[in-house]
């Protein structure tokens, strides 16, 4: 069984219940009855598919009745009403188009107009007008409260929906950036081993081509010699190729404890011509003593390739919450190696310094690297000794909440525009609606005396020297008996608001036939100097 079609059938049940009730109880026509039955059976089939069409026609049978109804003693039929209302929700809910909502209420409202004026002409203008003001007004509540409701409905649900979407995003973002920090943290770790392992196989490579010119070693541990260095340079160029294995895979590194006074020892104990000087003494952060080793482990590691047999200072000074390290080496003594001009180029693939300036950078400290006036190349890095001011930390729910605050302000608003809006409108319609009352009512006084002058037997083109511009707009209720080829009008002795009185001038054959006193309410009149 479809429930889908059986929720239709339901709810066109219920609503057409309403309709035979209301015109079995004031004995309507059956043609009209089951048309109303048809166009809602049409309207409740269309309300998913074309919320808007299923609505106006419904609207439209409503405004057939209501034009052939208004001003008679027939009544005005309301089954139609709950329909209208509940199509107008489903209309704001499922429907995006305020445009195509607008024009069908704007062409619905107009058409009832003119069908009045042309299915009832001889009901007042003034009347006529008056009663379509009410109808509009009444409209706000029946048609376009509901469709607010609806379009706030389908605005939470839509900013809900987004309010979700968006928190899904920031978590798939979130999870990028912990990835992007795992690569950029692997990059670090294998630069660092870069660096780490380079020097030490430098080193090497450094011992052995001591050993290769000693002249007190056999021609064969030479050349052992000599092929141990070969090895250690081949071992250094696949080093920075294969290193690259820590970015795919993960990888945990600890970093030796070193001081720069082991390390400079340490490349002193490999044949390399370096001094240390120390000038002050302060307590470094770990990511700044750490750059600090790094400074001085890359700057020994370029000397003794690019500079072997060079003399190579190193100088560490502290002074104004800021350590510097400057590494400086002489030419090298053989020309054929190149030093005098290239020493300190950067590592494999020109990344040594490149990187170096980078980790300086990180910790809030400037790398220079050039070569030297006087010969050979120096290295200064100039480093806060507290490292560099850390970002501004973020909470990780901040953009969750503020998507979670837009979309609580988008609510709000929606609620406000859905009570809002209906007021708004029904306080113009109701200004407007007052405003054409008290014109109509000032342009309908006709005064006592004018009264007074009128005479039973004048004809319509005298009587109409004494009458105002325009009728009353809303003639008493508890009009006189009259008969069917009399046309009687009705006019106000004073302002509107202030009288319980109005006066009836009847017309028969272009001849007044009859001038009255007619009660506008509950209090008997009395007007003063009245017959």
């Amino acid at each position: 069984m479809n429930w889908t079609r059986a929720g239709d059938f339901g709810l066109w049940a219920g609503l057409s219940f309403l309709v035979f009730a209301e015109s079995g109880a004031r004995q309507d026509p059956l043609w009209m009855q089951a048309s109303c039955v048809a166009v809602l059976a049409a309207a409740i089939l269309l309300r998913r598919s074309r919320p808007v069409i299923g609505l106006s026609l419904v609207i439209t049978a409503e405004v057939v009745i209501l034009a052939v109804s208004l001003g008679t003693t027939l009544g005005v039929p309301i089954a139609l009403v709950p329909a209208i209302s509940l199509l107008s929700y489903v209309s704001g809910r499922r429907e995006t188009q305020l445009r195509q909502f607008v024009i069908m209420s704007c062409c619905q409202l107009s058409g009832l107009l003119v069908l009045s004026l042309i299915v009832r002409p001889a009901v007042p203008v003034t009347e006529t007008v008056l009663s379509w003001l009410l109808i509009l007004l009444l409209s706000l509540l029946v048609v376009v409260l509901p469709w607010l409701i609806g379009r706030y409905r389908a605005q939470q649900a839509l900013l809900a929906t987004a309010g979700w979407d968006r928190a899904e995003r920031i978590e798939r973002e979130h999870r990028m950036e912990i990835a992007q920090e795992r690569l950029r943290e692997r990059s670090r770790i294998a630069e660092d081993m870069h660096d780490s392992v380079g020097h030490e196989l430098s080193l090497i490579a450094l011992r052995a081509a001591a050993l290769e010119v000693d002249a007190d070693l056999p021609d064969r541990h030479r050349r052992a010699a000599t092929e141990l260095r070969e090895a250690a340079a081949t071992a250094t160029e696949r080093l920075g190729e294969i290193i690259g294995v820590l970015r795919d895979g993960e990888a945990s590194v600890v970093p030796a404890q070193e001081t720069v006074g082991e390390l400079v020892d340490r490349a002193a104990a490999s044949g390399l011509a370096v001094k240390l000087v120390q000038e002050g003494n302060a307590e470094l952060s770990p990511m700044v003593d750490r750059a600090v080793h790094r400074v001085v482990q890359e700057s020994l590691t370029n000397a003794s390739k690019h500079a072997p047999g060079a003399e190579v200072t190193v100088t560490v000074s502290h002074a104004d919450d800021q350590v510097e390290v400057h590494v400086t080496n002489t030419t090298a003594p053989n020309p054929g190696t190149g030093t005098g001009t290239g020493t300190g180029t950067a590592t494999q693939g020109g990344r040594g310094l490149a990187g170096l300036a980078e980790r300086v950078r990180l910790v809030g400290g400037t790398l220079t690297a050039a070569p030297r006036s006087t010969g050979g190349f120096g290295v200064l890095a100039r480093i806060p000794q507290a490292g560099g001011r850390p970002e501004p930390e973020v909470p990780a729910e901040s953009a969750t909440a503020d998507e979670r605050a837009t979309v609580r302000r988008n609510a709000r608003r929606g609620l406000i525009t859905v009570v809002a809006a209906p007021v708004a409108i029904g306080a113009v319609v109701g200004l407007v609606a007052l405003g054409y009352y008290l014109i109509v009512g000032y342009s309908s006084i006709l005064r006592p005396a004018d009264y007074q002058m009128i005479q039973l037997g004048q004809s319509a083109d005298q009587v109409e020297q004494h009458l105002p511009a325009m009728q009353m707009v809303d003639p008493p209720s508890g009009r006189l008996p009259q008969p069917k080829e009399w046309n009687c009008r009705f006019y106000r002795p004073d302002a509107p608001f202030s009288i319980n009185y109005a006066y009836r001038l009847c017309f028969h054959d272009g001849v007044l036939v009859a001038k009255d006193i007619v009660a506008t309410g509950s209090v008997q009149p009395t007007p003063e100097g009245t017959p």
